[in-house]
């Protein structure tokens, strides 16, 4: 049988989302890799750590000796809470685990139960360390990373991303005094995960500091040490997928070398945890069973609800047991909505000339590459505005709330727009304004949980709990009750409202009167398939270069990976990667219609209508971009799948003619690789199957 040609993409030029990792939800439920992760070199990106099994145990033993580290990477702030588990917890006794809960605080220049979601690159005359609450006063700040570890499936948001780089890249000063300066816009050429996992470095360098000086130094080397890691609740796989990358590479065997397993828990479900074992520790609760509550954690980022219903009540023993009611819902209407709502408000009143040198437009890295970037002079002003959004009650007030402006802006009086004397000026409508979107899509997402219960499961909501950072707010709290009350439902704020998710993390992943969170895997193997791609002289070698019968140059034998060595294997749920791609052949060479009805008498069709697909799977740390560097002595696999062409449905395929030799078919099929278990490499087209083989992670 003849050699078939490499795979090659439907589309010759990728888009921005192909240079990225990108998990979707297909119709089905399961999450759906449409592209692989790269570091701007072009090589795909592993944790520097061995990868745990990738078939964990179900749950983790209740009274063996280890640490607990949970992490509630928030959008706008941090919090870190460690539990050290010894043989005083076999009972798992409510009081005590509250009590030895430690939460970080000792922070760079700050005391705080959490430290802000901030990077810079900038450099720093000051010498600060450049995150969290130590950056310059002069740097520009990266904010809100973690919504970007979501996929933005908006053609047109992706085209002003790409813009916005080129345009960046175009006015980048690479003069030898700028790059002593340091004083390039390296978060240009970094992607959100990159962002992340470098400020993740920082915060697992201030927890190993801590842990070592109120444990002991030798701890981290003698204690089993596992993580639990909260998320919101409406989360893609893709940024699961993302945080768990950065988590592993941040908190990774050289700073922790006993460190080995990983879970997920939703923030909603650990801030209702905790928020419940608070109000029964401080006997503020009545809960008969078939109650049900809702509890709001209220964040910078999201809102995020759990609802539950309880089973059983102990008051003696002040024990619940708890059945969640659906799933967790939630949105991105946190507390950055107003934040985003002030700066149009600025725009708006100060108008293009101004607020363009408020935000420092004409400055050399005006353009951000799709990242949430806050210059000197914006993070001055929005800084003065924070204690106004914090305080705001919703109450009148006559004079307003005066906001500073930076020198050089406002210059000119408008009594109209409220600028005076170099201050602008927001008042309680304004505020309201600012609150609107937020408290309204939050007040919608309660109703939605309060609706499933007494509609659908034909109950009581007796409390909401509003809590998180959000939930400090008067107004917000204000509002909400206003709701319950004409629902008849009592509200009340949790206990620890900023640093319940991290307290409840810790709780949920011990399983206290609540099941354990299962352990999060990490795939052993690249996966991907050998094709061909459009020919760059900058990174394919001359040899392989090949031009087809439509003049497209390609590099062959090259290696598209898909799933990589490292990723996220989340229990019970498969990883599904998915190419679309084609073939081509004479129109000449392929059987009739009448002929390709199969029949005993009927001979088999000729070899030239097979086409192979080569699978590929990698264990080495840095998969290889050519197959020739494939290397089975280290682990590498290759398996060859052969379609017959004949069961294309007719809708998957087109024609073309080429000027010279004259008409060409071409055959649209899909591959698709799923991981859970195990590895199943199908090829399909037009939802049939062609052919399809397993092999072992």
């Amino acid at each position: 049988m003849a050699d078939s040609p490499p795979l090659q993409s439907s589309s010759p030029v990728s888009s921005a989302s192909d240079r990225r990792r990108n998990f979707a939800r297909r119709s089905d439920g399961s999450p759906r890799l449409t592209s692989g992760t790269s570091t701007p070199s072009g090589r795909p990106v592993s944790p520097p750590s061995p990868p745990p099994p990738s078939s964990p145990p179900a749950a983790l033993p209740a009274g063996e000796a280890r640490v607990i580290i949970a992490l509630d990477y928030g959008t706008t702030f941090t919090g870190i809470a460690y539990l050290s588990i010894t043989g005083r917890h076999k009972e798992l006794d409510l009081d005590t685990l509250q009590k030895d809960t430690r939460v970080l605080q000792a922070w760079p220049t700050h005391e705080s139960e959490k430290v802000p979601s901030e990077y810079s690159y900038s450099p720093s005359p000051k010498g600060c360390r450049q995150w969290g609450y130590d950056i310059d006063d002069n740097s520009r700040v990266l904010k809100w990373t973690k919504l970007e570890l979501e996929e933005t499936k908006n053609r047109t948001t992706e085209l002003r991303t790409l813009a916005e780089t080129l345009y960046g890249l175009r006015l980048l000063d690479l003069t030898p005094e700028a790059i002593i300066r340091n004083d390039i816009p390296r978060h240009l050429a970094k992607e959100p995960e990159d962002i992340v996992k470098e400020y993740l470095d920082q915060i697992a360098e201030q927890t190993f500091t801590d842990i070592t000086t109120t444990l002991g130094r030798h701890v981290p080397e003698r204690l089993p040490i596992d993580m639990v890691v909260t998320h919101p609740a409406k989360w893609s796989d893709r940024a699961l997928n993302s945080t768990y990358r950065a988590v592993r590479a941040a908190f990774n065997p050289d700073i922790f070398p006993t460190i080995r397993n990983i879970q997920f828990v939703t923030e909603p479900e650990a801030c209702a945890h905790y928020t419940l074992q608070v109000a029964q520790t401080n006997d503020n609760w009545s809960f008969r069973k078939n109650d049900c509550f809702i509890v709001v954690d209220a964040g910078g980022g999201t809102v995020d609800l759990a609802s539950y219903k309880v089973l059983s009540v102990d008051h003696d023993k002040k024990q619940i047991k708890l059945a969640q009611v659906g799933v967790p819902i939630g949105d991105k209407c946190g507390a950055t909505c107003i934040d985003r709502a002030f700066n149009d408000f600025l725009k708006e009143r100060l108008g293009d000339e101004d607020y363009d040198k408020l935000t420092d437009a004409d400055a050399e890295d005006h353009a951000t590459g799709g990242h949430s970037i806050v210059k000197p002079k914006l993070r001055a002003v929005q800084s003065r505005f924070e204690p106004i959004k914090h305080g705001f009650d919703g109450k009148e007030s006559k004079l307003g709330y005066p906001v500073q402006l930076p020198r050089g802006i406002g210059t000119i009086d408008n009594e109209e727009k409220g600028i005076m004397s170099g201050a602008i000026k927001v008042t309680t409508n304004d505020l309201r304004l600012m609150f609107k979107d937020s408290v309204e899509r939050t007040l919608y997402l309660i109703a939605e949980a309060a609706t499933q219960i007494e509609i659908v499961q034909k109950l009581k909501v007796k409390k909401i709990f509003l809590s998180g950072g959000f939930a400090k707010s008067q107004y917000l709290f204000d509002q909400v009750k206003q709701f319950g009350q004409t629902r008849r439902i009592d509200v009340e704020r949790g206990g620890d409202c900023w640093i319940a998710v991290a307290k409840g993390a810790i709780l949920k992943s011990l399983g206290v009167y609540t099941d354990k969170p299962l352990l999060v895997g990490s795939c052993p193997r690249h996966y991907g398939i050998k094709v061909r791609t459009q020919f760059a002289s900058y990174k394919h070698q001359p040899g392989d270069a090949e031009v087809d019968v439509e003049g497209i140059q390609w590099a062959t034998d090259q290696i598209r990976w898909f799933i990589q060595k490292g990723d996220a294997l989340i229990p019970k749920k498969s990883i599904v990667a998915t190419y679309d791609c084609h073939w081509s052949m004479k129109a000449s060479d392929f059987p009739s219609p009448q002929n390709n009805r199969r029949t005993s008498s009927v001979p088999q069709p000729p070899a030239e209508i097979y086409r192979d697909v080569v699978f590929v799977a990698s264990a080495q740390d840095e998969a290889p971009g050519r197959f020739a560097a494939i290397n089975r002595a280290l682990g590498d696999e290759v398996m060859t799948l052969r379609c017959d062409l004949t069961k294309v449905p007719r809708s998957q395929m087109g024609e073309f003619t080429n000027q010279t030799v004259g008409k060409f078919l071409k055959f649209w099929v899909k591959v698709e690789i799923h991981v859970l278990d195990k590895v199943t490499v199908k090829i399909t087209s037009g939802g049939q199957t062609l052919t399809s083989q397993d092999v072992s992670l």
